[in-house]
């Protein structure tokens, strides 16, 4: 009940400004005119955007992106086509500020902060912060982090929810996911701070992933991922916000095509489990905010 709670807490901040789409404005006039979306995303966020073991681009954001396009095609009535770029935590919103990407899907936390830089879409997934560490090391509780090496990744909001919640613990400055795992499996840290359905993802792709587990069982602070957007772009935004909701209307309404997606990376047998009923709840919490969008055919 706490953690539903704490999901429906996340659900307001990005609800509030939601409004019905329009299809004209600055970056989609950019769009029509060269028939592409420049999407960024991770490439060690597992699962919002990774390099699979083939050497493939995937991820359940890149399966959004995918969702986005085909909406952007139908409104402008030509083909549209996705060029995937690297975002990472340090370039992200500056590539959204500068005008290299159209728009960012991963594992982005919405803050009120980082409003002063760049627009959110409405909320596409909630987790929080936790830790991935080797399952006799005993970090499990705030008061056990005092002392200890906690990798991070600087200027995120798991570096921020660490150093907040647990002051005394060392932060170990990391430069990516296979970088944090790397140290922890040298002993060079102790864990190393992230969300945790990324955590669980990197854990199950691990080498001695028996030997890893991702603590605690509610995370330090939770959070809500949404895509990043250039600021004032308002019809771009509608029309992003409007993928989403109807993506969000077929999961909670068990049509085949939404929960593909989902169970694809979130199922028992997906890449990073979550619970359905869980992310149901907090879906439900974004729709009630909306209009609702006519997606079954009788």
């Amino acid at each position: 009940m706490i953690k539903k709670f704490a999901l429906i807490a996340c659900v307001l901040a990005l609800t509030a400004t939601y409004q019905p789409p329009s299809w004209a404005g600055k970056v989609l006039d950019r769009i029509r005119e060269t028939g592409t979306i420049t999407a960024g995303t991770r490439k060690d966020a597992v699962p919002f955007g990774f390099i699979d073991k083939d050497g493939k681009w995937v991820g359940y954001s890149l399966d959004i992106l995918e969702l986005i396009r085909k909406q952007t095609e139908k409104q402008l009535g030509k083909p549209i086509q996705l060029k995937l770029v690297e975002a990472t935590p340090e370039n992200r919103f500056e590539k959204i500020k500068n005008g290299s990407i159209d728009i960012e899907c991963a594992s982005t936390t919405f803050t009120w902060e980082r409003t002063k830089q760049v627009d959110f879409s409405v909320s596409y997934f909630a987790d929080g912060t936790k830790i991935l560490t080797n399952k006799n090391s005993g970090l499990n509780s705030l008061e056990s982090l005092s002392g200890r090496k906690i990798g991070v990744i600087m200027n995120t909001t798991n570096e921020k929810a660490i150093k907040l919640q647990q002051p005394a613990a060392q932060l170990v400055p990391i430069q990516n996911q296979a970088d944090g795992l790397a140290k922890l499996e040298k002993g060079e840290i102790d864990a190393f701070a992230g969300d945790g359905i990324v955590l669980e993802g990197i854990r199950k792709k691990a080498k001695n992933a028996t030997n890893l587990v991702v603590l605690p069982d509610f995370p330090y602070q939770y959070e809500s991922y949404a895509c990043s957007l250039p600021k004032d772009d308002s019809d771009w935004r509608n029309l992003v916000n409007y993928s989403l909701i109807k993506f969000m209307e077929g999961v909670v309404s068990d049509q085949p095509a939404s929960v593909a997606i989902y169970e694809k990376w979130f199922d028992e047998t997906g890449v990073a489990p979550y619970p359905r009923d869980t992310i149901n709840d907090y879906f439900q919490g974004i729709l009630d905010a909306s209009e609702w969008i006519p997606i079954i055919d009788y």
